[in-house]
């Protein structure tokens, strides 16, 4: 474990040093557009990668490691860790054709449903049979097909809502270490996340400098993961309900759900980019840190407090009226 975290160390002096070059070898850029983006210079969209080479150099330790099981217990064997490594590398890497080549979003969903299918069946235990909500005291068994629907959409929910969320600096970087403190405070995959917060924080030093965003190939690499520990922890633990992950995921979902409708009674693609996010309404009245400060404490009081106390159902009517209080006051 000592040679790994050296070689951590090695691994990330080195992107920082070159990481304008990567991204020039690989023409990965993010350039300003004068309408949705509110940056003036290219940004290297290398966030993901940095993020992925510390994932990858955990995992392959670990899949090497006799031990590995009692320290990874999130994998049932090594063919559940080789589907986990090959399905994140299919997930940042349609991100990354994304960044390059723009693929269009009609394909692009059609990709990621085509990719989630077999990916879910194959894991077994990621099919999520039945819904809990705990404060409905409810426990319902979906028939073996609905499951597999079910959990096919809300991985593209999970997919998409963290996509479009990740629009101005910090946003989606502070979210996500969010999660994986969450994870970690409460024993979830203790190791694998404390990994993914050092890479999240080595991302952050570089996203404050913009010499670095997410971009697509980030967003979805870690929505994958997210949505895929999620629904592993909500399996195997009776602890977390669908309701504690609403109150995580509920303002990043509401805002996919209402700029789909508002796009399409427009009569445009909902996948359309425009700036009518909910960063970019609060970015009308407040500046870019004040808009990171309202948003993550709509996330993580709400979710830490219905998790911990109960009473979610009334945190989540606070987080919605908050949320459309805030769209159609500033709007």
């Amino acid at each position: 474990m000592i040679f790994y975290l050296f070689f951590i160390l090695i691994l990330n002096f080195l992107f920082f040093k070159y990481n304008y070059k990567i991204a020039k070898s690989l023409n990965l850029f993010d350039n300003p557009d004068n309408f949705r983006k509110i940056h003036n210079v290219p940004v290297p969209l290398t966030g993901g990668i940095i993020i992925l080479l510390n994932i990858l150099a955990l995992l392959i330790f670990l899949y090497f490691s006799k031990s590995y099981i009692d320290n990874f217990e999130i994998f049932l064997n090594k063919k559940d860790l080789f589907i986990f490594l090959a399905s994140i590398l299919l997930f940042f890497f349609i991100g990354l054709f994304d960044d390059k080549y723009e693929i269009s979003a009609n394909k692009k969903f059609l990709i990621m449903l085509l990719s989630l299918i077999p990916i879910i069946i194959l894991s077994g235990d990621l099919i999520i049979k039945e819904i809990r909500v705990s404060f409905l005291e409810i426990e319902y068994s979906l028939p073996y097909y609905v499951s597999i629907f079910w959990t096919v959409l809300c991985f593209l929910l999970f997919l998409n809502a963290l996509n479009m969320f990740d629009g101005i600096n910090y946003q989606v970087c502070f979210f996500s270490i969010y999660i994986c403190v969450f994870f970690i405070i409460n024993n979830y995959f203790l190791i694998f996340f404390i990994f993914v917060l050092i890479s999240l924080i080595n991302f952050f030093i570089l996203n404050h400098r913009n010499k670095a965003f997410l971009g697509d190939n980030g967003s979805y690499l870690l929505a994958f993961i997210f949505s895929y520990l999620f629904v592993k922890i909500y399996n195997q633990e009776q602890t977390l309900d669908s309701d504690h992950i609403f109150l995580i995921m509920i303002i990043p979902g509401i805002d996919l759900i209402r700029l789909f409708i508002v796009r399409i009674s427009k009569g445009n693609n909902p996948f359309t980019p425009d700036r009518d996010h909910f960063h970019h309404i609060l970015l009308k009245k407040y500046n870019l840190i004040n808009v990171n400060i309202i948003i993550q404490s709509l996330i993580i009081i709400p979710s830490l407090g219905g998790f911990y106390f109960g009473y979610t159902f009334i945190f989540l009517c606070v987080q919605l009226l908050i949320y459309f209080f805030l769209i159609f006051f500033l709007k």
